[in-house]
């Protein structure tokens, strides 16, 4: 198999809301309250909504590294083994942002997972929007009622400012975490979505380093526009990559955060 790295490739012609601007899923409205989880690694802001039987839940996560958000829509199923790339949009009834999406499972818990990611600035329209919707070109659209969303992201805001603290990402350490990315990649990495579509790109990340040298968290910095690519540059890295551990100004060693250099996947032959 050819051998694919990680470069910067723009997704052009996604266009799929003129497509079905004539069907409106039925609005789905929360069941429960927003949950804001502060866990080690990530922020996350979870509800759910509709029909307990076959319930959905509505994930919003901030990077703390670059300005982008995650929006995951998570039905309680199996999904996909392996992650399929769509095409999809997001809509705060501004009119749709369209953006390539993940589709995944989660065997572990049984979960069936789309993943759109948006900028900082498309998610402030956010703040005063009565509702989502969120399309994907193939899977289910999904309508859901929204409010109190300015506080939310406010909160949000917060927890990915301790994140920054906690990994030390505004300050540098004596001796920083030292670890070899490029090569821990082989031909068989590359995802057979974006090889059948003959996609390549570049991408570059910023990984959490824990106190033993052990990849805890991995974001994209720069993506490549094809997010097969990058979610399994995250995926092999955290995988296969073992830092030295950084160390202070006294040899104690710290949790670190590491840009990586950009990963090219490209197709020859």
């Amino acid at each position: 198999m050819l051998f694919r790295s990680l470069c910067v490739a723009a997704a052009g012609g996604l266009s799929i809301a003129a497509a079905q601007a004539e069907f409106e899923p039925p609005l789905l409205h929360p069941t429960g309250k927003w949950v804001l989880d502060y866990a080690e690694t990530q922020c996350m802001a979870s509800r759910t909504y509709g029909d307990p039987a076959d319930q959905v839940t509505f994930g919003i996560s901030p990077s703390p590294y670059v300005d982008t958000y995650k929006l995951l829509v998570v039905r309680h199923r199996a999904g996909p083994e392996k992650a399929l790339e769509l095409k999809g949009s997001v809509d705060f009834g501004k009119g749709p942002i369209d953006s390539w999406l993940l589709h995944y499972g989660n065997r572990e818990k049984r979960h069936d997972l789309y993943q759109f990611r948006i900028t900082a600035a498309e998610m402030a329209q956010a703040d005063t929007a009565a509702k989502v919707t969120l399309r994907s070109k193939g899977g289910p659209d999904v309508a859901l009622a929204l409010e109190d969303m300015k506080p939310l992201i406010t909160g949000l805001e917060a927890c990915a400012a301790d994140l920054r603290r906690h990994w030390n990402a505004d300050s540098e350490a004596a001796t920083p975490a030292r670890g070899d990315v490029r090569s821990v990649f082989s031909s068989d990495d590359y995802p057979r979505e974006a090889y059948n579509r003959d996609q390549e790109g570049s991408a570059q990340y910023i990984l959490l380093v824990d106190e033993t040298g052990k990849v805890a968290g991995c974001d994209i910095v720069e993506a490549s526009g094809v997010p097969a690519l990058d979610a399994m540059g995250c995926q092999v890295i955290r995988e296969r990559v073992k830092f030295k551990p950084a160390r202070d100004s006294k040899g104690k060693a710290v949790r670190d955060t590491v840009t990586t250099p950009k990963v090219i996947w490209r197709l020859e032959g």
